[in-house]
C-alpha cells in the first residue's frame, strides 16, 4: 500500500485499464531520488495480472553502450522479429547485435520497435515499464520515445520513470507527465511509524518531514531510529546525500573484503553475479567475502535469482565512498573478467575507468567500441566513446582525429553543442592539412544549418581553397555542399560559389562528386541566373544518378535527389529521385540530415496537393530541427506550414507559423523564408 499517492495510483490504474480496453496509454513519472517512482512502477507490475509485461532499467555505467536498454526491454519479444518487414527486422537485429551491422536511421529503428511491441501485444494487453530512464542510452531512449508517441489503438500501457533534473530524450516525447512531490504530514507520519514500528511523537514527525521534504525513502531510512534521533542530523544536507550516508552506515560492520565485493557490484552496473565473482577472484578476495556482500541486508536484495542494490542511491554510496585507487582497481578487475566478445563495449568502458593518465590500450578499445556503435547507428554512443578515447590518447594528431570523429558522430546524432565542443578541441590540436580541413568543413556546415550562414561560408570557402591543391574532389564537394546547404538562405554569391565548384569538375569524375556540383550550379542558376543553363545541369545530374548504387544513403546525395526531384517533378526521372530520397531518408539518413530532406519533400508534397503528407513532413522536419538546433530548417519548414495553413484556411495557425518563421528569418538573415512567410499571410 503506497501512502499519500492516491492521485498517482489512480493514473496508473487508469493506464492499465485503457490498455485492457485496447487503447494505448503513456505516463512519464518524474521526481527526485527516493520519491517513489520505482514504487509506482512496481505497483503497475503487481496490478498487471494477466497482461504481458516488458521491463527495462537504465544503468548509469551503461549510458554509453548503444541499445543496451532496448536489448533488455525487447529480449522476450525477439522471437517475433520474423513478423516485421525485412528492412525493419534487419535494422533491429543490427542494433541489438543479433545480425550484420548496417547503418539505419533512428526512424526505421523506431518503426521496428513499434512493430515489435504491437506484435507482442496481439495475444494479450501489454505493460511496459522503464525505470531510471535518465541512464538509458540515447539510442534506446529515442527508439522507445518514437514508438510511444505513435501507439494509439494498441493495447499497450507505457510507464517511464525519470529522475528530476536529469536529461533524457524521452522528456521530449510528449508523454503525459506526473511529477511526484513529497508526502503530506499525515502520510509522512504514517510512513515514519511504519518504519519505527510504533508511535512517533508529533514534534519528531514534523522535524523529520522538514528535514526530508516528505521524501518517502528518506523517511523510511531515518524512521528506523527516529526515537534515538532527538533532532535531525540532515537538515543541511540534500536528501540524496542524507540517504547515501544512511546506506553507508549499514556497511560499517562488513569486512574490508566484503566492502570491496560491494564496490565491484557497484562498479559493474549489472546484476551479474558471475562477473562480480570473477572480478573478486582477480582481486584476490575470498569466497566468504562474496557471501558476506551478497547477504548485506539493507544494501542489496535478491531479485530474480540475482543480487542487486536496493536502490541506486545505495550503489552510489558504496561507489563514491571508495578511494579513486580502489575504484580503478575494481574496474580493472571487471575488465579482466570480461571474456565474452559480446561484452567488448562494456569492457572498453571499464578499461577507461581503470586508466590513470594516458592509456593506449583503453583508448584503442574505446575506438573499436565507437566504430561498432557508428556501424549500428548508435551515433551518440559513438561520440561518447571517441571523446573518451581522445582523453586517454597522448599523440596529439591521433587525439585530434579521435576528437573529430567524436564531433562527427555527435552531429549525426543531433547533438550540435557537443559536436562544436569536440571540433574546437580538435582544431586546437590538429597539425595535418586534411584533418584541419575536415574540422573546418564540419564546423562550417553546422554553422550554416544553425543559421550562421556567413560564418559557415567563411569556413567552408577557406577549407575548399586550402584543400584544392592536394584533393580537388574534396574541394568540389565542400563548395557544392556550401551551396546546397544554403539554398533559400545563402548570400547573393551562391551561384558564383557553385560555378567555382563546377569549374573544378572533370568529365571522368565519379558521379558522387559530379552530381552535387551540377545540382549546386543548376539550382542556383534557376534562382539567380535563368539564362545560364540551370535546367540542363539538373537533367545531367539526374542521368548521373543512374550510376550511383540505389542504396547509397550519403546525406548530400539525398539532398541532391530531393532538389532534382523538386525542379523536375513533372518528369519520370524527377519522381523516381523524389521516391528514392523519401525511401532512403526514412531508412538510413542520420538525424542531422533529416530536417533538410524532410523539408524538401514537404515542399514537393505541398506543390502536388498532397497536403496531409506535406504537413506531416514539415512538422517532423521542424521537430527534429528544433532538437538538433538547426534554426535554418526550423524557419524554412515553419514557413512551409504557414503556406499550408493559408491553403487550408487555418487563419490562426497561419498567423502563428508565419510570425515565428519571419522572426527567425529576421534574426538569422534568412530573406527567402521571410518573404515566404509574409506571402503566406497575403
Amino acid at each position: 500500500m503506497l501512502l499519500g499517492r492516491d492521485v498517482e495510483l489512480q493514473a496508473v490504474d487508469q493506464a492499465l485499464a485503457a490498455a485492457r480496453l485496447g487503447k494505448s496509454s503513456r505516463l512519464l513519472i518524474r521526481g527526485e531520488p527516493g520519491i517513489g517512482k520505482t514504487a509506482l512502477l512496481d505497483h503497475a507490475v503487481e496490478k498487471a495480472g494477466s497482461m504481458r509485461v516488458l521491463t527495462a532499467r537504465g544503468v548509469e555505467f551503461e549510458a554509453d553502450v548503444p541499445f543496451a536498454g532496448l536489448h533488455d526491454l525487447l529480449h522476450p519479444t525477439l522471437g517475433l522479429l520474423g513478423r516485421l518487414p525485412p528492412i525493419h527486422a534487419s535494422a533491429l537485429r543490427s542494433s541489438l547485435g543479433l545480425g550484420p551491422r548496417i547503418e539505419s536511421d533512428r526512424l526505421i529503428i523506431g518503426a521496428a520497435v513499434l512493430g515489435l511491441i504491437s506484435a507482442y501485444a496481439e495475444d494479450a494487453p501489454l505493460l511496459i515499464t522503464v525505470d531510471d530512464a535518465q541512464w538509458l542510452d540515447r539510442a534506446s531512449s529515442e527508439a522507445i520515445g518514437f514508438a510511444a508517441r505513435r501507439l494509439v489503438a494498441d493495447p499497450v500501457a507505457i510507464l517511464i520513470a525519470v529522475r528530476e533534473g536529469e536529461e533524457s530524450p524521452l522528456l521530449a516525447a510528449g508523454l503525459q507527465d506526473i511529477t511526484l512531490g513529497g508526502l503530506d504530514q499525515t502520510s509522512a507520519t504514517a510512513l515514519l511509524e511504519k518504519a519505527a514500528d510504533g508511535k512517533v511523537p508529533a514534534d519528531a514527525a514534523r522535524r523529520m518531514l522538514e528535514a526530508t521534504g516528505g521524501n518517502p525513502l528518506a523517511l523510511l531510512e531515518f524512521g528506523r531510529d527516529v526515537h534515538r534521533r532527538p533532532s535531525s542530523q540532515h537538515h543541511d544536507l540534500p536528501v540524496a546525500t542524507s540517504v547515501e550516508r544512511a546506506y553507508l552506515r549499514r556497511a560499517d560492520g562488513l569486512s574490508v573484503g566484503a566492502r570491496n565485493v560491494l564496490l565491484l557490484m557497484a562498479a559493474s552496473g549489472m546484476a551479474d553475479l558471475g562477473l562480480v565473482r570473477r572480478g573478486a577472484t582477480a582481486l584476490g578476495l575470498e569466497p566468504f567475502d562474496v557471501e558476506s556482500a551478497e547477504g548485506a541486508r539493507g544494501l542489496v536484495v535478491e531479485r530474480g535469482g540475482t543480487v542487486e542494490f536496493v536502490h541506486p542511491l545505495a550503489r552510489a554510496a558504496i561507489y563514491h565512498a571508495a578511494s579513486p585507487t580502489d575504484r580503478r582497481a575494481a574496474h580493472r578487475a571487471l575488465a579482466d573478467a570480461m571474456t565474452d566478445p559480446n561484452d567488448s563495449d562494456r569492457k572498453a568502458w571499464h578499461l577507461a575507468a581503470a586508466a590513470h593518465g594516458w592509456d593506449s590500450t583503453a583508448a584503442a578499445a574505446l575506438e573499436a567500441a565507437a566504430r561498432r556503435a557508428r556501424e549500428s547507428t548508435g551515433y551518440a554512443a559513438a561520440a561518447s566513446a571517441w571523446k573518451e578515447s581522445a582523453r586517454l590518447t597522448e599523440p596529439l594528431e591521433l587525439r585530434a582525429t579521435r576528437l573529430f570523429n567524436a564531433a562527427e558522430s555527435a552531429w549525426l546524432s543531433g547533438q550540435a553543442e557537443e559536436a562544436i565542443e569536440s571540433l574546437d578541441a580538435a582544431r586546437a590540436l590538429a597539425q595535418g592539412l586534411e584533418l584541419r580541413v575536415d574540422v573546418d568543413t564540419l564546423n562550417g556546415l553546422i554553422a550554416v544549418r544553425r543559421g550562421a550562414v556567413a560564418e559557415g561560408h567563411r569556413l567552408l570557402l577557406g577549407a575548399a581553397e586550402a584543400i584544392q591543391p592536394v584533393d580537388r574532389l574534396k574541394a568540389i564537394r565542400i563548395l557544392s555542399d556550401a551551396v546546397i546547404s544554403s539554398m533559400g538562405a545563402g548570400p547573393a554569391n551562391l551561384h558564383a560559389i557553385a560555378r567555382k565548384g563546377l569549374d573544378l569538375l572533370r568529365t571522368d569524375d565519379p558521379p558522387e562528386f559530379a552530381i552535387p556540383a551540377h545540382v549546386a550550379f543548376g539550382s542556383s542558376a534557376v534562382l539567380a541566373d535563368p539564362g545560364s543553363g540551370g535546367p540542363q545541369h539538373l537533367q545531367e545530374s539526374a542521368r548521373l544518378f543512374e550510376r550511383v548504387p540505389p542504396n547509397n544513403a550519403d546525406p548530400l546525395l539525398l539532398m541532391c535527389a530531393a532538389i532534382i526531384g523538386l525542379f523536375l517533378r513533372d518528369t519520370d526521372a524527377g519522381r523516381v529521385l523524389l521516391d528514392r530520397a523519401l525511401t532512403l531518408a526514412r531508412d538510413h539518413a542520420p538525424t542531422a540530415a533529416l530536417p533538410a530532406i524532410l523539408s524538401l519533400l514537404g515542399r514537393d508534397a505541398a506543390a502536388t496537393d498532397r497536403w496531409a503528407l506535406a504537413r506531416a513532413q514539415y512538422e517532423e522536419s521542424v521537430r527534429v530541427a528544433r532538437e538538433t538546433t538547426q534554426i535554418r530548417w526550423v524557419a524554412g519548414s515553419t514557413a512551409g506550414l504557414a503556406w499550408l495553413d493559408a491553403l487550408e484556411g487555418r487563419e490562426d495557425e497561419c498567423r502563428a507559423h508565419a510570425t515565428e518563421a519571419a522572426a527567425l528569418a529576421d534574426q538569422y538573415e534568412l530573406a527567402f523564408y521571410k518573404a515566404w512567410s509574409m506571402i503566406a499571410l497575403g
